[in-house]
């Protein structure tokens, strides 16, 4: 079940449309869990329990405590006919091998996947001859997506379908996606609908990107094929961010250092039913 799991996804983030800046970067996030108490998880059946009224935790599970540290590696890429974008989540990227205490998840754990689209749009553009590209209106361009996703020790799954960029003058990109899930484990597909946003804005003379993803697994993918009784169903993830240009503040250089927060919400945790999450993370970013 942890292959459907921690951002059933975050895939999500490779909703970043081709408008957006081609770059590396890096995320490290940290849940704290301060506000968990270990004497009072909710339906702690040994695998599984949210920390009752907490909001920095992550739930208690076979990926680990409540409190976590995850480092994101990202990478996107515009190319003629679309574009290409990259994500890897460690946790506990900085915790020794040696140390006995946690899961082995928390010791490098990852999950992450690669996802490649073609633009319909610029097809159209070049084999159409025209000297300027084509006027869609709202929708900027239309890509097919092709998504890998990996999960370390538990395998692949896969999204096939189609992106929609649009052009919206106020926010810096926004993107949708509407795809079919295929995890082989599970009898059935998913349609699973998601979108993507970014708005970048000052206060005074200070500068903040608010920006974040949901992904809605619409229908559950069935029975799995493996464990009696398990399947997989609906969920919804979303995951808004909100940070602040921290290389401009100490003129250091803008666009470069970010701190922030992200918040995630999660409604059926690993496509388990009743399953909710729900966690503030304190963030750093750096773009390469």
């Amino acid at each position: 079940m942890k292959r459907n799991a921690i951002f059933a996804v975050l895939v999500a983030i490779l909703l970043s449309s081709s408008t957006a800046s081609a770059g590396v970067w890096f995320e490290l996030l940290h849940a704290p869990c301060w506000t968990g108490d270990e004497d009072d998880i909710n339906e702690d059946n040994g695998v599984i329990g949210e920390y009752n009224g907490a909001i920095d935790c992550f739930n208690k599970d076979f990926n680990g405590e409540g409190a976590r540290t995850l480092l994101s590696i990202k990478a996107f890429q515009a190319w003629e006919y679309g574009t290409m974008f990259l994500y890897y989540d460690i946790t506990g990227p900085f915790t020794s091998a040696l140390k006995g205490t946690i899961t082995d998840n928390e010791k490098g754990g990852f999950f992450g996947g690669t996802t490649v689209t073609l633009s319909i749009k610029q097809i159209y553009d070049k084999l159409s001859g025209a000297e300027q590209p084509a006027n869609w209106g709202p929708l900027a361009n239309l890509h097919l997506k092709y998504e890998i996703e990996h999960v370390s020790k538990f395998g692949a799954l896969h999204y096939v379908g189609l992106q929609w960029d649009f052009a919206v003058p106020f926010l810096d990109f926004l993107s949708a996606t509407t795809v079919i899930r295929e995890d082989r484990v599970f009898e059935g597909v998913d349609l699973q609908v998601g979108a993507a946003w970014q708005k970048s804005f000052s206060l005074a003379n200070q500068d903040f990107i608010f920006g974040g993803f949901f992904q809605w697994g619409l229908f559950g993918e069935g029975k799995h094929k493996k464990f009696e009784g398990q399947e997989g169903n609906n969920f919804f993830l979303t995951q808004p961010q909100l940070l602040w240009d921290f290389g401009k503040a100490v003129s250091f250089a803008p666009a470069k250092l970010y701190l922030g927060f992200e918040y995630q919400y999660t409604v059926n945790r690993y496509l388990i039913e009743g399953k909710s999450e729900n966690m503030l993370q304190g963030m750093i970013r750096w773009n390469i």
